[in-house]
């Protein structure tokens, strides 16, 4: 749809209603606008929905990329995000006695502490006093999931 300055047409037609407001109706354009609002609310719950069905299908294959009939892919990217608090990791497991050097490629010294991830989770599978300090440290972050659909 082309948004064309309003001094250029006295009516607008108001997509999935039919209704054809007049600019200079404040009346009209109130309902037109509150009818608007109302059908994006109800998009925004089908937008959840459809999303809702599309994790509830990628978490029973095991994917978070679905193929779908027509050769696009449904890709879902979101779900939980996993952050730690870095100084108080590093302070953590230099205190449980990991060699400076293996802290170092757990967390890396920048202007702010950053953990990797991977690297804390081969510690903590190496020692339980290792692994209760990620534990403490680790902190999970629900995000939205969304779903973008991709061509093959």
């Amino acid at each position: 749809m082309t948004v064309v300055p309003f001094d250029q047409h006295e009516e607008v037609a108001i997509p999935f209603t039919g209704e054809v407001v007049s600019l200079t109706d404040a009346g009209a354009m109130a309902r037109a606008l509150e009818d608007i609002r109302d059908i994006e609310a109800q998009f925004r719950s089908l937008k959840a929905t459809f999303s809702m069905a599309f994790q509830m299908l990628a978490e029973r294959e095991g994917t978070k990329t679905l193929a779908l009939p027509d050769g696009r892919k449904a890709v879902l990217t979101g779900g939980k995000e996993m952050s730690y608090d870095a100084e108080r990791l590093e302070i953590g497991l230099r205190e449980a006695g990991m060699p400076e050097e293996r802290i170092r490629e757990i967390v890396e010294l920048t202007y702010t502490y950053r953990v990797k991830a991977v690297e804390a989770k081969r510690a903590a599978a190496a020692n339980p006093l290792y692994a209760d300090v990620v534990e403490m440290c680790r902190t999970e972050t629900v995000t939205p999931t969304r779903v973008s659909i991709r061509r093959a």
